[in-house]
C-alpha cells in the first residue's frame, strides 16, 4: 500500500553514515517529484562529498538504482526514477553508497510527510541571494538539521577515518611518526565538528523539479 500524500506535501528524509561515531547524520525536505539522480546530488552536498567517485541506491530486496553503463548495465536508472515512488510508506528505508574503494555507507529513511508552509526552519538556513531565500519560492530540497562534517574525501574508508578522528583530537601524537605528522598535513583545516546549515542550503537552492514534471 503506497503512503498517502498531500500534493504539496513533501518528503521528510533522515540520512546518515553508518558506523560512524558519533553519528553524523542529516535531515532533508525533499520534493517527491525529484529523482533518485536528484537525491544523489542532494546527499552530496549535505554531507560535503566531492561528488568524483561512482554511486548506487540499494533496495532491501536487492535492487540497485544507479545511471546504467557498459560496465554496469543491471540497475534500475536513478535518472528515471521519482523518490514519491520510492518513498512510499513511512520508515521505509534504502541504502546509498558512493565511492566504492572507500564504500562508504548511508542509510536514507522516510520520517514523514510534511506541509512546506508549515516548516520550522533553522535561522541558518534564511541566506540572502536569488538562488537560497526561502520566502517567495518554493524550495525543491532544504537541509533542517544535521550534525558533524562529514568525512574528508578519498580518506580510505571508515576506519582510515577514526585514525584521523582520533589523531585530530590529538596531535601531539604525530610528533614521532612521520606518516601521522603527513596525515594531519593532509587533513589540513578539516574539522570533525564543521557543518554550516546556510552553505548547504545556498547550494541546495540549485535544486529544481525537472520541467517535465511542473513546479
Amino acid at each position: 500500500m503506497g503512503y498517502a500524500r498531500g500534493m504539496d506535501e513533501m518528503l521528510q528524509l533522515r540520512a546518515w553514515l553508518l558506523d560512524t561515531e558519533p553519528e553524523i547524520w542529516r535531515k532533508l525536505v525533499v520534493d517527491p517529484r525529484l529523482t533518485l539522480e536528484q537525491l544523489h546530488t542532494v546527499l552530496q552536498v549535505a554531507f560535503g562529498w566531492e561528488n568524483s567517485h561512482l554511486h548506487q541506491f540499494h533496495e532491501e530486496d536487492g535492487r540497485r538504482y544507479a545511471t546504467p553503463n557498459d560496465f554496469d548495465s543491471d540497475v534500475i536508472d536513478e535518472r528515471k526514477t521519482l523518490l514519491g515512488g520510492v518513498f512510499d510508506r513511512k520508515k521505509k528505508r534504502i541504502g546509498y553508497e558512493y565511492d566504492f574503494g572507500d564504500s562508504w555507507m548511508h542509510a536514507v529513511e522516510l520520517e514523514t510527510m510534511v506541509d512546506p508552509e508549515k516548516i520550522e526552519y533553522p535561522f541558518e538556513t534564511i541566506v540572502e541571494g536569488k538562488r537560497s531565500v526561502v520566502s517567495g519560492k518554493k524550495r525543491a530540497a532544504m537541509c533542517i538539521g544535521g550534525e558533524w562534517n562529514g568525512p574528508p574525501e578519498d580518506c580510505g574508508g571508515i576506519y582510515r577515518f577514526e585514525e584521523l578522528l582520533k589523531l585530530r583530537k590529538k596531535p601531539g601524537a604525530a610528533k614521532r611518526s612521520a606518516e601521522k605528522r603527513h596525515m594531519l598535513e593532509w587533513l589540513a583545516d578539516w574539522e570533525p565538528e564543521a557543518f554550516d546549515l546556510s552553505v548547504v542550503n545556498q547550494e541546495l537552492g540549485k535544486v529544481r523539479v525537472k520541467k517535465a514534471f511542473g513546479g
